[in-house]
């Protein structure tokens, strides 16, 4: 038997010590002898079933080709397959958020009908200004600038820092970033109403395109991103999308790309409960997908134990929150049955966000395609150049990120990267089974963490707040330059201003949240005001200079304020909304300097209060009619939205809102003139009227 071992008794034996042991025997019976012969065939027969056992729980049932490695219970998926199916994920994303955008939120409490589904065309794929991808690329880049390693207070920095627009619980998570409540008690429902709707959800795809057959990284992924803005239900969305996405690139069946999710989630979550329950009624009424869908609605709409939490409340028909949405896509992949078009169509007939849910179910399907087995009229009309917006990346460079963050993931989570007889580079992946984390629900939260931003990361959060205050130091510049200013009557000058300011803190502490952004935006007319008052300060340098110069002058004060002011409020980063601010304040600026000049002109003669404020609001209406119709034509051609350069009631209703917020704002300034002699003095000379 040479050197084999036995087990025996908690010990190794080897065949000698097994020898001295029979060798004491010889004075017994032969029935003894037998005795032991009987047990060492036992021991082999046991090492038989011990070596069988092993076979059967590391060998995979039912492989298919790249998926296991039988041998060793690895996946292999090489780096070129891997890049292929990785960019038809994204593109997934993109047909499905452009085909179902027209209908978003139109239908609710029914099914959209055939007939409103919109008609396919390549173009609609071009999506970049659609936040359903923009925020997950932000949460790349985090990546790309810190690792995956890359700590949850840095991503909460670096989400606070973003510039666009954002609603419900992303918009409630960045609000809470930005007061310096650190994640993630960003998401928590103590500081939030809006944890468990759907916007991890929406935009979870980046976690499993970046973790192939990693289940565990994509949990990680959304306890790191996820808590930034949800919690609960809203929470085990998102890593439920990302699960079907890492296991996309390695099985194509619905119900397994389901199961898989699922099993990144507790299975006493109510999310998980509907997914079930979904998986269960399609089994009931396989061909029958709108009786599914009632079933859903009588559950998770109209029952309010499953709206605990709910932001719009359990009698809105609208209805954000994740679970039902996600009830929608796996509609979309189970009764889709691998066709890209059924697949996105259903999900989006399901209505409520019924762009993000086809979006989620066609990037799953389209990873198990592979870009290069993709139908052309998915791929056709693809922009390769157009950058996302708020974003660093264009379509190429956004598939090489995520080509580097995976093969990191891969190696961080013991697999590795090998050359095959081909020359070609694998990544070979370790079967590993999904650990979810523990059971939180929005309704009943557990303790708020103890993690908190320290004075450097609030500063990081605030950026160069400095830019901002620079308007304060320009004004007291402008004080200092002119004898007439020393004195305390000239303050009334500042009067509008520090009620603007007062009027911008109550309007972010006490204005509905889905409306604060907008009303940040009027950060960019306390510039505008800012350099009014600068230009009002300043007068005897605008009076004693020819014409030319004194418009030449204003025109850079009011530039210089604009700068200072916008790129103040942008954190005085240079980013993609800093672009978008700066025309909105060039825009205003101009409508204000062109409104002046002209109600100058015509009341040189003849000034009172009435046709002073009627020539300013007329003139002030024109120009932006003028500016809306530029703005609207020029987005039409862009957009080919026919219909919008060709509806002026649109165009007329813009320009009336701009000119009203715009009038409002900045001619408090223009009406103290009337209730203080040294204002009015000021204003007048201004104005070539000296008294």
């Amino acid at each position: 038997m040479g050197r084999s071992r036995f087990l025996k008794g908690g010990a190794l034996m080897n065949d000698k010590s097994l020898s001295a042991r029979q060798g004491s025997y010889s004075g017994t019976r032969v029935d003894d002898h037998r005795d032991i012969s009987k047990h060492v065939v036992w021991l082999k027969f046991q090492r038989i079933l011990f070596l069988i056992a092993i076979l059967i729980t590391f060998v995979p049932h039912g492989l298919h080709s790249q998926v296991v490695d039988s041998t060793s219970a690895e996946r292999r998926i090489s780096k070129m397959e891997y890049r292929d199916k990785m960019m038809a994920g994204w593109i997934g994303q993109m047909v499905g958020v452009g085909w179902g955008a027209p209908t978003e939120f139109w239908y609710m409490e029914e099914i959209i009908p055939l007939e409103d589904v919109p008609a396919w065309v390549p173009e609609k794929a071009n999506v970049h200004e659609q936040d359903d991808l923009y925020v997950e690329m932000t949460f790349l880049r985090s990546m790309e600038l810190y690792g995956l390693d890359v700590s949850i207070k840095q991503a909460g920095i670096d989400f606070a820092n973003s510039a666009y627009l954002l609603w419900h619980a992303n918009k409630a998570g960045r609000d809470n970033l930005r007061k310096g409540i650190a994640p993630p008690n960003s998401g928590h429902p103590a500081f939030s109403d809006h944890s468990d709707d759907i916007d991890y959800q929406i935009e979870a795809d980046f976690s499993g395109l970046i973790a192939p057959g990693l289940p565990n990284m994509v949990i990680a992924l959304g306890e790191k991103f996820g808590r930034l803005m949800n919690y609960g239900d809203g929470l085990y969305g998102g890593q439920f999308v990302g699960g079907m996405y890492a296991e996309a690139f390695f099985e194509d069946d619905p119900l397994k790309l389901v199961q898989a999710g699922l099993s990144c989630i507790p299975e006493g979550s109510q999310y998980a409960e509907a997914v079930r329950d979904v998986i269960r009624w399609h089994s009931e009424h396989p061909d029958d997908w709108e009786a599914t869908w009632g079933l859903i609605q009588d559950k998770y709409h109209y029952n309010p134990d499953y709206r605990r939490h709910s932001c719009s409340g359990i009698a809105d028909k609208f209805n954000i929150d994740a679970k039902i949405n996600g009830a929608y896509i796996v509609m979309g992949l189970l009764y889709g049955d691998r066709d890209l078009d059924q697949t996105t169509i259903i999900a989006m007939r399901c209505g409520q966000d019924s762009d993000c849910n086809p979006s989620n179910a066609a990037g799953v399907m389209f990873t198990t395609v592979g870009y290069s087995n993709l139908p052309e009229r998915f791929t056709s009309g693809l922009d390769l150049e157009t950058k996302f917006s708020f974003t660093e990346y264009n379509f190429p460079q956004l598939i090489d990120i995520c080509e580097i963050l995976a093969t990191e993931a891969v190696t961080r989570a013991g697999g590795r990267v090998e050359i095959n007889s081909e020359g070609e580079e694998v990544f070979v992946i370790p079967v590993v089974s999904a650990v979810p984390g523990k059971l939180e629900q929005s309704w009943a939260p557990g303790p708020l963490s103890e993690n908190e931003f320290n004075r450097a990361e609030l500063t990081q959060i605030r950026g160069l707040w400095i830019l901002r205050y620079s308007l304060l130091l320009l004004l007291l510049m402008a004080f200092l330059i002119s004898e007439q200013n020393r004195k305390l009557r000239a303050l009334v000058i500042l009067i509008p201003l520090l009620a603007l300011g007062l009027v911008l803190m109550m309007a972010e502490k006490w204005v509905w949240p889905e409306f604060q952004d907008y009303v940040n935006i009027i950060m960019i007319f306390e510039s505008l005001v800012a350099g009014i008052a600068m230009l009002l300060l300043l007068r005897p340098l605008l009076t004693s200079s020819k014409w030319q110069y004194s418009i030449l002058t204003m025109i850079m004060i009011i530039i210089l304020s604009g700068i200072v002011g916008v790129f103040g409020s942008s954190g005085g980063r240079f980013i993609a909304s800093t672009n978008t601010n700066l025309a909105t304040y060039s825009w205003q600026a101009i409508v204000w300097i062109l409104a002046m000049i002209t109600t100058v002109l015509l009341c040189r003669k003849s000034y009172g209060l009435l046709r002073f404020n009627l020539i300013l609001l007329g003139s002030s209406f024109i120009f932006h009619l003028c500016g809306f119709y530029l703005v609207t034509t020029a987005v039409a051609k862009l957009k080919d939205w026919a219909e919008v350069s060709g509806d002026l009631s649109i165009i007329l209703i813009g320009a009336t809102v701009l000119t009203i917020v715009h009038y409002l704002i900045t001619m408090p300034f223009l009406l103290l003139t009337y209730f203080s002699a040294d204002y009015e003095r000021r204003l007048l000379a201004w104005m070539g009227q000296d008294r």
